[in-house]
């Protein structure tokens, strides 16, 4: 198990060497930090050796998506590191499932999830519009769509999963799907509209949503659901 300071003080350290590797150094540095903070976020979790098998391949499908970002230029590598990282945001909807099988939602509830599944979609396809011809591909619409809906379930889960249990739990799990989801929204300012500054909070927020992730499985999750955030 780790101590309960470690996890914060690895957190800083990276985020601090990230920051300045950006500032410093060129994109291909800069990937190789983003590659080494997530095995380094990995080696903790399997130090902490309370994670799940989804969780495990959550961590790994988002370290092949980094060792893909050195070839993200290339059509192939570009689709592959999609599909690891809709692979690994499906894994982390999975994760929560089972804890959620029993969750009563009224028609309220359910408008508000189809609206901001529409919503978002909306913004998906402004973003994928905004993609410079110098980087489409075969392909790439879908990829970015399916990259997107995944991304948009995640959230969703993660929401439903605050709403059921309202604990330290589901506050990181769900503080750690949305890190990662603005880091991908920084992310892609950053790249497809080549505004470097947007790697900063890109790796902040990415740095952040893994550490949660590695916070979160370190929880014994027996807690209860709050029936009263449930029937509102």
């Amino acid at each position: 198990m780790l101590s309960k300071s470690l996890l914060s003080v690895i957190t800083t350290i990276l985020l601090l060497i990230n920051f300045y590797v950006i500032y410093a150094y060129g994109l291909e540095i800069s990937r190789w930090a983003r590659l080494i903070s997530t095995f380094v976020l990995l080696l903790m979790l399997l130090w902490q050796n309370t994670y799940s098998r989804r969780m495990l391949g959550v961590f790994i499908f988002l370290l092949i998506s980094d060792l893909g970002l050195f070839y993200y230029e290339e059509p192939l590598a570009n689709s592959g590191t999609f599909l690891m990282r809709i692979s690994a945001y499906l894994l982390l909807v999975f994760v929560v499932v089972p804890e959620l099988k029993k969750l009563q939602t009224n028609l309220f509830q359910k408008l508000i999830f189809v609206t901001v599944f529409v919503l978002n979609l909306a913004m998906l396809y402004m973003l994928v519009g905004m993609v410079p011809a110098g980087h489409i591909y075969p392909g790439l619409n879908i990829l970015f769509y399916t990259y997107g809906i995944s991304m948009i379930t995640m959230v969703i889960a993660a929401i439903s999963y605050s709403n059921r249990y309202s604990d330290r739990i589901s506050f990181f799990f769900t503080a750690a799907t949305l890190c990662l989801v603005f880091s991908d929204i920084t992310s892609f300012i950053a790249y497809y509209l080549e505004f470097e500054e947007f790697y900063y909070p890109d790796r902040f927020f990415y740095i952040l949503g893994i550490a949660g992730l590695v916070k979160f499985t370190s929880f014994a999750r027996n807690h209860e659901a709050v029936t009263t955030l449930e029937s509102l």
